[in-house]
């Protein structure tokens, strides 16, 4: 994987995480892989039109998001971006600190997109 590859990619996580901050559902979808396999801490997973819904409806509303340890692994088509989390989260009217590893799964067709994510809780 070439250099800015990797930037492509760690550059496309910032947007999708600002516009998570923002609820921004119309640059999520064009972040957002059609085929989306999103796993949560707490085990539920969503596709692309739910997880799209929770954040429209307010169901979900991120207040801050920081990431560290961040890994980027080319796999032919794919990249995986790995690292650890920290999240702070409304789910349905309830504030949440989430502490996870998390590993999800960009492609490119016509510009970068997360087609899997999966949070693994650390505490």
């Amino acid at each position: 994987m070439h250099a800015s590859e990797a930037a492509a990619v760690l550059d496309a996580e910032k947007m999708r995480c600002a516009a998570m901050l923002v609820g921004d559902v119309i640059q999520l979808d064009r972040l957002l892989d059609a085929r989306l396999h999103f796993s949560h801490a707490n085990g539920a997973v969503d596709d692309k039109e739910a997880y799209l819904t929770k954040i429209r409806e307010g169901r979900i509303g991120y207040l801050a998001i920081d990431w560290s340890e961040q890994k980027v692994f080319a796999l032919g088509d794919a990249v995986l971006l790995c690292g650890r989390m920290n999240t702070l989260v409304k789910v349905d009217g309830i504030e949440k600190h989430l502490e996870n590893r998390v590993l999800s799964v960009w492609t490119r067709i016509d510009e970068w997109r997360l087609v899997a994510f999966q949070s693994t809780p650390i505490k």
